[in-house]
This record gives C-alpha cells, sequence and structure tokens, in this order.
C-alpha cells in the first residue's frame, strides 16, 4: 500500500513513506506531496522516526526535486531518517537529498534492516 502511515516497530512508532514499485512519476508525485503533508502535520519537535522505502521505483528529475522538496519540509518533524533501496542510483540521489535537506538519511537494502536502525537510535 503506498503512501504515508504511521507504524509501530519493536514498541516504538515509525512514519513509513511506502513508495514501493512506483513506476510512473505522475503516479509518485503526488504521493511524494501527500506525504510531505503526512509528515509536516506531526509536531515539529524533532522526534518523529522516519522510514522511506523506494524499492523498485523508477525516478525521473521531477521525483529527485519533490524528495528534495519533501525532506527539507520534513527536517523540523523528523529525528533521522532511514531509506530502503537496492539501488546504486537511488542511494546516489539520496545522498545528494541528505547533502541538501542537510539531514541524517542512511539507506538500508531491506525494510527489516531500517526500521531495526530507527528504532535503535537514542
Amino acid at each position: 500500500m503506498n503512501g504515508a502511515r504511521l507504524i509501530q516497530h519493536k514498541g516504538k512508532q515509525v512514519v513509513l513513506l511506502d513508495f514501493v514499485g512506483i513506476h510512473d512519476p505522475d503516479v509518485g508525485l503526488p504521493l511524494i506531496d501527500a506525504a510531505g503533508r503526512f509528515v509536516q502535520a506531526l509536531p515539529a519537535d524533532g522526534s518523529a522516526l522516519s522510514c522511506t522505502d523506494v524499492t523498485d521505483t523508477q525516478y525521473d528529475r521531477r521525483v529527485v526535486e519533490a524528495f528534495k522538496v519533501m525532506s527539507t519540509g520534513n527536517g523540523p518533524h523528523v529525528k533521522v531518517a532511514a531509506v530502503v533501496t537496492s539501488s546504486s542510483i537511488h542511494r546516489a540521489a539520496i545522498s545528494m537529498i541528505a547533502l541538501v535537506s542537510r539531514r541524517k538519511i542512511v539507506s538500508f537494502a531491506t525494510r527489516t534492516e531500517a526500521l531495526d536502525w530507527l528504532v535503535s537510535q537514542p
């Protein structure tokens, strides 16, 4: 199920931004926008744990820009962020987004690894 929602992992709340398998940027762009609004509706206390899963998702310049805007806007709300991808191209884009947004964003190959890391953060 694509989109943003709150989940529980090992007793902690995590914001899951699910963009798995999106191949059409025209489908993904509204989902990214809605996910950004979802996170920005959370308290701006920098406490949220965020997991973005982009497994098997295709990027274009518009999608990368939308993720940059979302990530920058989410900054006041998110403590740490993890991104799930097995693509080296995605990892490069994520590094660029982390740099531009000045956020700690770490990439993982599986959602379980990402969630385990998130809930272990002090």
